[in-house]
Formats: structure tokens, C-alpha cells, sequence
């Protein structure tokens, strides 16, 4: 995200299923998953460092990991860092240049 100000959230997630039930799926609820992709770099702009448990628990999103990794194949943000905590979890972050 070299200098990046702005993401363009109106941008549909692109991602392909292996079954067309599943992509189905997917399409009905992407505009939900851009939203929490959204709320994600809004709390990393915050300074916030989220786990996928306070994902859970603060924000309603399921699968943090997804998200991340659709805000880095999809909406281009290569500064999204991440640190092993103890006990095996992991914390994402934005890194600030």
C-alpha cells in the first residue's frame, strides 16, 4: 500500500469457489465480506493489532484471515504485518512506514 491514502471499497472481491453452490454463495455474501474487510483497515489505521478472537469478539468477523488476505490479493495492501503470540495465535497489523 506504498503511499496509499484511500481503498476503493466499492470494488467487488474477487474470488472464485470450486463448485458453482459454493461460488453462489460467495456472491451473495461478498458485499458483507468487503464491509469487513473495510472495518479491518479502519482498526489498523486506529493502530489497532487484531487475533482472530478479538476479530470475533469487537468487530462480528468470522474469518480474519480471509479478510487479510483479500485486502492483500484484492485491494493491494502489502503492509499488513502479522507476529506469532505465545501459545500459537497471531496478531495483524498495519506497519507504518
Amino acid at each position: 500500500m506504498k503511499n496509499q491514502t484511500a481503498i476503493d471499497f466499492n470494488n467487488p472481491i474477487i474470488h472464485r469457489e470450486n463448485n458453482p453452490v459454493s461460488q453462489a454463495d460467495f456472491e451473495k455474501n461478498e458485499p458483507k465480506f468487503r464491509g469487513q474487510c473495510k472495518t479491518i483497515m479502519e482498526a489498523f489505521k486506529r493502530g489497532e493489532r487484531l487475533s482472530t478472537m478479538t476479530a470475533l469478539i469487537k468487530y462480528r468477523i468470522g474469518d480474519l484471515r480471509r479478510r487479510i488476505k483479500d485486502l492483500k490479493d484484492n485491494y493491494k495492501v502489502d503492509n499488513i504485518g502479522e507476529e506469532k503470540l505465545e501459545g500459537g495465535f497471531k496478531e495483524w497489523f498495519l506497519i507504518t512506514k
